[in-house]
Formats: structure tokens, C-alpha cells, sequence
């Protein structure tokens, strides 16, 4: 039941995450209690502003129906002008770019002579990765751990596919670094 009222599976019940999730741990407290206390909390805590509740999806399930925590970044992230998915996949074959995106998957196929794959995703869709040896080399920590993964690279357009290769890796700046510490790794990763 924690559980659910964590992922706000009870808030079609009339309960915001955090009023359910107090009075659920009040049940579980006064259980076996020779006086019931009644159901009535006196307490009532304020909804989840909407990138929380976000946050709350993520650590919950992984996953948000809500949106991307990604979403609250953007603005900051044009400024320094990073595209989102939708804009790095619009761009031409051979063109510069940086982007910086959620790693959710990172596969190193035996067959692929050290080239690994990742998938890295925003709230706009998804980007496909390209990370040579030499380059996961260098940035070792960070392409093994990196829950937000700043990239920069070259476009590859072949056969209706975009890539972004790889030419560096680099670490996502500390606001976004915290979000991506709530989150923890989510990634998948097959080896």
C-alpha cells in the first residue's frame, strides 16, 4: 500500500501522495491498538508540485506518465543552446552538436569491436548514441555511471537512422547532477 500511494496510485481516492502516504503509515503504526484513533487525520499536506510528483513517478516505478524530468531543465538547457531530441534528429549528416539527454540503455555488443550503443532520451524522444572505445576510454566514469549524459559529436544519417558519434563526454551541470542522483541509475545496460 506504500507503495501505491508513493507512485500516486491512490490519488483517484481523494488523497494526495503525501496525505495517503501518512495516513497509511498511521494504520500501520496503530495496528493491533486497543483504542482506534478514527480514520481523520489532522494533518494535510499540500500536492506535489507537478515536476515532484515527476520525481516521486521515477523513484516509485521508474517511469512518469506526467512527463520527463528533463522538462523543468529545457529552458536553462536552450539558453546554453543543447537541442532537445526532436531538434538533434532534425539535423543534417555531418553536422556539430551537443546534446544532453537521460541514459536509458547502454549496450557494448562482443560483435561490435568495442563500439558501445546507448540510448539517451528527453521529454521530446529519444537519441541514439555512438561511443567509440577510445572516447568511452577517456571518459571511463562517465559513460559507466552518468544518469544525465552530456554529449558532444558529429551527426551520422544513414538509411533513415540518426546517430550522434561521439567526440566527448561530459558531466551534467549540478542542478541537473541532484535530479539525476533522486533518480539513481535506471538505466539498462547489457554488457
Amino acid at each position: 500500500l506504500l507503495a501505491l500511494a508513493e507512485a500516486g496510485a491512490l490519488e483517484g481516492l481523494g488523497s494526495n501522495r503525501r496525505d495517503a502516504l501518512w495516513k497509511l503509515r498511521g494504520l500501520v503504526r496503530s495496528r493491533g491498538d486497543a483504542l482506534a484513533l478514527g480514520e481523520r487525520s489532522q494533518l494535510s499536506f499540500p500536492d506535489l508540485e507537478a515536476d515532484e510528483a515527476v520525481l516521486w513517478d521515477y523513484g516509485a516505478s521508474g517511469h512518469s506518465t506526467r512527463g520527463h524530468p528533463l522538462r523543468r531543465f529545457r529552458a536553462g538547457l536552450e539558453a546554453r543552446g543543447i537541442p532537445d531530441a526532436r531538434g538533434l534528429n532534425a539535423l543534417p549528416d555531418g553536422a556539430r552538436a551537443t546534446y544532453l539527454g537521460q541514459v536509458i540503455c547502454r549496450q557494448r555488443p562482443q560483435t561490435a569491436s568495442g563500439v558501445n550503443f546507448y540510448t539517451l532520451e528527453d521529454e521530446t524522444g529519444l537519441v541514439n548514441l555512438v561511443l567509440w572505445r577510445q572516447v568511452a576510454e577517456r571518459h571511463r566514469t562517465l559513460a559507466k555511471t552518468a544518469v544525465f549524459l552530456g554529449v558532444t559529436g558529429k551527426v551520422q544519417r544513414a538509411h533513415g537512422v540518426v546517430h550522434l558519434v561521439a567526440d566527448a563526454l561530459w558531466a551534467a551541470p549540478e542542478e541537473l547532477g541532484a535530479t539525476g542522483r533522486e533518480l539513481g541509475r535506471r538505466s539498462r545496460d547489457f554488457h
